[in-house]
């Protein structure tokens, strides 16, 4: 069988099986090829990979995730974490990954999958691992969007902005079925995160960390003081099966270990 073919039955085989739960982290190695995670980890262990950069997989009946990476200073290869949601007969893509290329991949892998087509996306905050690839959505007709807040950050550090979710920074707004919170800054000023009530599943982006993170991570756009209150108002607004954070493994309990990491930021602080 062509190398081709032998990918796209995987993939076919994988929207046929059932989701599998994620399991422990798995543990942290040196890069075996170029564009392996060399700092935390894909969301789920064994994803599949579609690209050098690219890795996708199933987590729950209507939410696949994608994990994608990108050279990071001190860091190494950097995955950070997206998801396709399957919504009736449309799709939503959370998150584009780093730039347009990884974009083209999740997309066109995607297509080859007895999916529904992606029809919008929305991006979780304005840095360019959420959304680095709104031109290739451009480029393909599909709309992005996000917070207000978030369009005059991305312009003002030099990306593509998304369209407007209009008052989502004061309340909750839907994408179909699928619903959109800014719960308060946190990570940055804009961080909203993104509930699929249908299968439970909560995408919290980089507001949330993963059980194996250390710290908070990049503090260059993050407003610590407001991150507990915002990570708690997550807390208190669903209960989900699984969370997704931003970057690293979806293993553990990712909220109760970001209020940690956060009550701590500030204590060490004050």
């Amino acid at each position: 069988m062509c190398t081709r073919c032998a990918f796209v039955g995987g993939l076919l085989a994988l929207g046929a099986a059932a989701a599998r739960p994620a399991a422990a982290a798995s543990a942290r190695a040196a890069a075996a090829r170029p564009g392996d995670p060399q700092a935390l980890e894909a969301a789920l262990p064994g994803m599949r990979r579609i690209d050098e950069t690219v890795w996708l997989d199933r987590l729950s009946p209507n939410v696949w995730l994608h994990t994608t990476t990108s050279p990071v200073d001190g860091l190494g290869y950097y995955p950070a974490n997206g998801a396709i949601v399957v919504d009736g007969n449309e799709a939503l893509l959370i998150d584009t990954g780093w730039n347009a290329a990884q974009t083209a991949a999740i997309l066109d892998a995607w297509g080859r999958l007895p999916q529904p087509a992606v029809a919008r996306a929305v991006v979780t905050h304005f840095h360019n691992d959420r959304l680095g690839g709104i031109d290739e959505l451009s480029k393909r007709g599909i709309p992005a969007f996000g917070n207000p807040l978030t369009i005059g950050l991305a312009r003002d550090n030099g990306f593509t902005a998304p369209e407007p979710l209009h008052d989502v920074e004061k309340q909750p707004q839907q994408l179909g079925s699928i619903e959109v919170r800014y719960p308060g800054p946190g990570h940055t000023l804009d961080n909203v995160v993104v509930w699929v009530p249908s299968d439970g599943v909560l995408f919290g982006g980089c507001l949330v960390k993963s059980t194996t993170a250390n710290d908070l991570g990049n503090l260059g756009d993050a407003n610590v003081a407001a991150w507990p209150a915002s990570i708690r108002a997550v807390l208190r607004a669903y209960a989900p099966r699984h969370v997704v954070p931003g970057h690293g493994t979806i293993a553990g309990d990712a909220i109760a270990h970001t209020i940690g990491l956060a009550d701590a930021a500030n204590r060490e602080r004050s």
